[in-house]
């Protein structure tokens, strides 16, 4: 950033009263540094420097950039799926090309929350751009299943650095004043991208190729990388704790990553294979089941024992404000993701839709989505109180997932599209606020922590649900076309994408297939009307109380021609 941008300055205390801890609010003041960790702390008194005017708008626009990309790429395969599984013919596979994002997204967002906490800002985030533009490289020129499964890893595990590392940026770079406003403006473009996905994959399906989902990247990607590299710079009152190396890698708690993304891994094999391409009773998926608990535990216990140094600090979780908003957080998100990839299969396969015309039919989930994102930041904002939101976010979201449980295979656009208004509205409504209330709630230092934290929610939803959902989903498929047409190849029916159903069978057999997908398809609209539900009751246990009012600072205007950045 050019010296010549306008700054605002203000004092330690200042900022101090504009975040209150949890724990001084719900606990008492309390220690706040493990016995283990050996990092020399920042020195107390800090002046504080924050973007002004234009300056502060072009980093804004390119952290809503970024994350535009990364978004996008949570959901962009969404209506692409079909025409992949039609060139791979490997059905089997929708869970892992909808789910392996998410298996690092989530498990490696703590990690990159410990590597902007120690490291300049400036290259971590840069050094997630270039991960996530080489996945989708690969995506782009993958030719079968593995590779493709492979590539997406990758590109989640740019997402996670770019996701938390935009939020991060924003405290850096924003007076607390603002943070809300351009927090509620992130907030909105992550989510509507996760949904406005699938329409674009639908678009680049229909009228190019499924590769130009990814291609799409580069073009975009390749800027904001330039962007990040020449003009980004930390600024002065951004302190780093001294540390080793060693302390480094220690705080990154590899092993309860090793834990976590093992689990992760031995579930979706589980749920894979399981009735699928082998029985649930074969010692493969059962010794995949055992290996999953046994690794969850191990995780668990290995958190614990590491302390301030865990990928998840659970000081930050003790608290009923601090572990309700954490859970709220991943249901809201259980209950979107199942409607957001399975709308598009019903449309393409029941409705015999083109991709393109499956993503046009979510819009009215896409609009209503942003309407109560925006209103929610808004009244949030301005009133300071959360709480309400959640209730109304949740009970919304269960009539309307109850609406879309309710379509079949000859329901007019009325009934289903009708639903997604509602559902789209109610999902808006709540998915930011836990965010904003729990930095609202936390100090500056723990602010990177609480976003991984947040941010691990949001994933995890994707890389549990999203593949337990194809499994429902397929296995429920399976068992309804056993009994109403046992004489049908259900692998035929696996290996077939849901767009091609109609051209490969018609007649008796197709009604049969159809009425089936639709079976699975319902099972997985009940799981996300469960999870809506499951967050009309946490906001009954979230502690009602205002969030902490941001005072007004008259501060001195300083340029940095007086406080140079540091790169």
């Amino acid at each position: 950033m050019s010296t010549q941008s306008g700054i605002t300055a203000m004092s330690k205390e200042h900022v101090d009263a504009a975040h209150v801890s949890i724990d001084s609010a719900e606990n008492g003041d309390k220690d706040m540094i493990n016995k283990h960790n050996t990092i020399a702390p920042v020195e107390e008194e800090t002046e504080f420097f924050y973007l002004e005017g234009w300056k502060l708008w072009a980093i804004m626009c390119t952290l809503y950039l970024n994350t535009l990309l990364a978004a996008l790429d949570v959901g962009i395969v969404a209506t692409a799926i079909p025409a992949i599984t039609d060139d791979f013919h490997q059905l089997n596979y929708v869970g892992w090309y909808g789910g392996t994002i998410f298996l690092t997204l989530s498990t490696t967002s703590p990690v990159w929350g410990k590597l902007y906490k120690y490291i300049s800002a400036r290259w971590v985030y840069f050094a997630s751009i270039l991960i996530f533009l080489v996945g989708s490289i690969i995506a782009a020129t993958a030719k079968s299943s593995i590779p493709l499964i492979v590539a997406r890893a990758l590109q989640g595990l740019g997402c996670s650095g770019s996701i938390g590392g935009s939020v991060l940026m924003i405290n850096y770079v924003a007076h607390p004043a603002k943070q809300p406003m351009f927090i509620g403006l992130w907030a909105t473009v992550y989510m509507i991208s996760t949904i406005v996905g699938p329409l674009i994959g639908g678009a680049f399906t229909s009228h190019v190729t499924w590769q130009w989902c990814f291609w799409i990247n580069l073009p975009v990607g390749g800027p904001v990388l330039v962007a990040v590299f020449l003009f980004f710079h930390v600024p002065k009152h951004v302190k780093y704790p001294k540390a080793t190396w060693k302390e480094v890698i220690l705080q990154l708690d590899l092993p309860g990553f090793a834990f976590i993304f093992s689990s992760l891994v031995c579930f979706t094999l589980a749920l894979q294979w399981g009735d699928q391409t082998k029985s649930w009773s074969d010692g493969s998926v059962i010794a995949t089941l055992v290996m999953w608990v046994v690794l969850t535990i191990g995780f668990l216990v290995v958190e614990y024992f590491q302390g301030e140094r865990a990928m998840i600090p659970l000081r930050l979780l003790k608290t009923r404000l601090q572990w309700s908003n954490t859970l709220y957080a991943l249901m809201v998100n259980v209950a979107q993701f199942q409607v957001l990839f399975y709308l598009p299969i019903y449309f393409q396969s029941v409705h015999n839709q083109s991709a393109i015309a499956s993503g046009v039919n979510t819009l009215p989930f896409i609009a209503l989505f942003a309407l109560g994102s925006m209103m929610a930041g808004t009244i949030v904002g301005k009133t300071r109180i959360f709480q309400p939101i959640l209730l109304i976010s949740g009970l919304l979201a269960t009539i309307g997932a109850a609406l879309l449980y309710t379509v079949d295979l000859d329901s007019s656009k009325a009934r289903y599209l009708g639903p997604q208004v509602i559902f789209g509205f109610g999902i808006g409504l709540g998915c930011q606020v836990p965010l904003m209330a729990l930095q609202s709630f936390t100090p500056a230092e723990d602010i990177a922590s609480v976003t991984s934290i947040i941010v691990t929610m949001n994933s995890l939803s994707g890389g549990y649900f999203v593949t337990a959902a194809q499994s429902l989903f397929t296995n429920r498929l399976l068992d309804s076309l056993s009994t109403t047409a046992p004489s049908i190849n259900s692998g035929l029916v696996l290996a077939t994408g849901a767009t091609e159903l109609h051209r490969v069978f018609s007649g008796e057999d197709l009604t049969a297939i159809l009425s089936s997908y639709m079976v699975g398809i319902k099972d997985v609209f009940a799981w996300s009307m469960a999870g809506a539900a499951f967050t009309a009751v946490l906001a009954l246990v979230v502690p009602f109380k205002k969030m902490p009012p941001v005072e007004d600072v008259s501060a001195e205007k300083k340029s940095l021609d007086e406080k140079e950045e540091t790169p």
